[in-house]
């Protein structure tokens, strides 16, 4: 199967977990492309020296909510972002977003930090990629103020199937993780099944959220496939077929190199 891993975090914690291992484990395992996401902007420092070495490897440049801090210190993060969009080649912007699971950052202070990443998504011309947790109903009002300006995906959907018809009216892809397949996710089951397939992407969002057939394991970009077949099951479809389409999908979003 040809399959894409949209959205890991390859240099988290890479003293620990070094990429290669894990790319060439994900390789034999028939995994062909790898978004390394960035949380801050030092790891999209690391992720782009990554995809530098790795041609398999495409980087992203964003500030997760959780890790936006003050308004004092958000402020100059957000000048440095703009100079390192026009400084280095990314695929996207992000992570970013609305995270009210955690209190490591206020609300005010995230909704500003996604709003300008939603501008220079908009200004770029890149895909953003949005985390939202325990946050849609926060996360919906500031993407209809960028209705007509939106294109990107929401990371490791966690929501029911609710909302997925008004993010695919907005512009969203929606990608499913490894809790999609966990016993109790019958919500994100039932998401998986309405997304339209040409909106439909997977990943893993390693090293977090291992599939329940590798459950309690660090998580890593082979296991990617684990999360494919159980959609592949939902939806009625040969795995191999889906494999396919959510690829050309992550090709087209990303703009990655496809040979």
């Amino acid at each position: 199967m040809r399959l894409i891993d949209t959205h890991c975090h390859l240099v988290w914690r890479e003293q620990e977990n070094p990429p290669g291992p894990q790319l060439e484990r994900a390789r034999e395992a028939g995994v062909e492309r790898f978004v390394c996401v960035a949380t801050d902007l030092e790891s999209a420092g690391r992720c782009q020296a990554l995809a530098q070495k790795e041609d398999d490897v495409f980087a992203t440049v964003g500030i997760h909510p959780n890790d936006v801090g003050s308004m004092e210190e958000l402020q100059p993060q957000l000048q440095q972002l703009h100079s390192m969009l026009q400084e280095s080649d990314w695929v996207a912007i992000g992570e970013t977003g609305l995270d009210f699971f955690r209190d490591w950052a206020s609300p005010e202070v995230q909704v500003v930090s996604l709003e300008r990443h939603l501008e220079l998504s908009h200004e770029f011309n890149l895909p953003v990629i949005l985390h939202c947790r325990n946050a849609i109903e926060g996360l919906l009002p500031v993407l209809e103020n960028f209705e007509g300006k939106l294109n990107g995906v929401m990371h490791c959907y966690s929501d029911g199937p609710e909302p997925i018809e008004r993010l695919i009216e907005l512009g969203m892809h929606v990608s499913f993780a490894g809790n999609m397949t966990f016993p109790k996710s019958q919500a994100l089951r039932d998401a998986a099944q309405v997304v339209p397939l040409n909106r439909l992407l997977v990943e893993t969002d390693a090293p977090f959220l291992a599939p329940q057939a590798k459950r309690g394991k660090r998580n890593e970009p082979a296991y990617v496939a684990y999360t494919l077949q159980v959609l592949a099951e939902l939806r009625g479809l040969d795995a191999s077929e889906l494999a396919l389409t959510t690829s050309s999908n992550a090709s087209k979003l990303f703009n990655l190199h496809w040979s």
